[in-house]
């Protein structure tokens, strides 16, 4: 009776152990799965590869409307060193529209010695530059981004350039919004700093009335910039001193600056 009882046991070891090995042999599986998914072998995604042949780096953004911008659609930047990114992207949901991708070139508005941080670049479109096409699941496709012609570069948005020379922080509102610096992560700049801040243009319109904006310091005090006409493809330049704001002074914005 003893000894059956032993073998019994026995059984019941031999059979938790076999029970064990299989539940593991289940969870390695179940992880690899979940690291082959993740890894970009998921069928219902596709995969498109962005050659740069241009003289720009280029920001990449995916099906958004360019008059309601969604910086949440930016996918990537394929630069002038690598001239390749890899994307992986939902298949087309509407198989006659597909979907778009939106370019927009890089130019470069300030170096570093002047923003006081590093080089701020400023984007712009190529006209009907947008590529569109019906993406099927589990499918590789290639595009291929061309230097564009100068001529048919956009700038996107308005630029002012505004250096403080009072003895106060400042900030710069626009329709009583603050506005954040293009090269720092505050709105405040100190004496002697150079902010650059965009406005936003109407995307059918080349220029529009900037009768808004105004300078703010850190006791509150607030002074009116004069009233322009803001131009695409312009910087408007003004200094804001203890006695009040001058300028603008405009110049173009040289679109082969790279």
């Amino acid at each position: 009776m003893v000894k059956k009882m032993g073998l019994l046991a026995q059984s019941v070891r031999h059979l938790a152990q076999n029970i064990a090995f299989i539940l593991l042999c289940v969870i390695m599986i179940s992880c690899d799965s979940d690291k082959d998914d993740n890894g970009g072998n998921d069928p219902t995604l596709s995969r498109v590869t962005f050659f740069n042949n241009s003289s720009y780096s280029v920001d990449i953004f995916y099906n958004f409307n360019p008059q309601f911008f969604d910086p949440t659609t930016f996918i990537g930047t394929v630069d002038t060193i690598s001239r390749k990114l890899e994307v992986l992207v939902p298949a087309s949901s509407d198989l006659f529209l597909g979907d778009t991708f939106y370019l927009r070139y890089k130019i470069l508005l300030a170096d570093s010695y002047e923003t006081g941080t590093t080089n701020l670049f400023i984007h712009a479109e190529r006209t009907m530059s947008n590529i569109q096409f019906v993406l099927e699941s589990g499918r590789s496709y290639t595009k291929t981004i061309e230097d564009p012609p100068v001529n048919e570069l956009r700038f996107v948005n308005g630029i002012i350039r505004v250096q403080n020379l009072t003895n106060s922080q400042l900030w710069v509102e626009n329709h009583g919004e603050i506005l954040s610096q293009l090269s720092r992560e505050t709105a405040w700049f100190t004496s002697g700093q150079i902010g650059f801040f965009e406005l936003t243009l109407p995307f059918l319109a080349e220029s529009w009335p900037m009768n808004f904006l105004q300078s703010r310091d850190s006791q509150g005090n607030r002074t009116s910039f004069p009233p322009f006409e803001m131009e695409r493809g312009k910087l408007y330049s003004f200094e804001i001193r203890n006695t009040g704001i001058s300028g603008p002074k405009v110049d173009p914005i040289n679109p082969l600056a790279f």
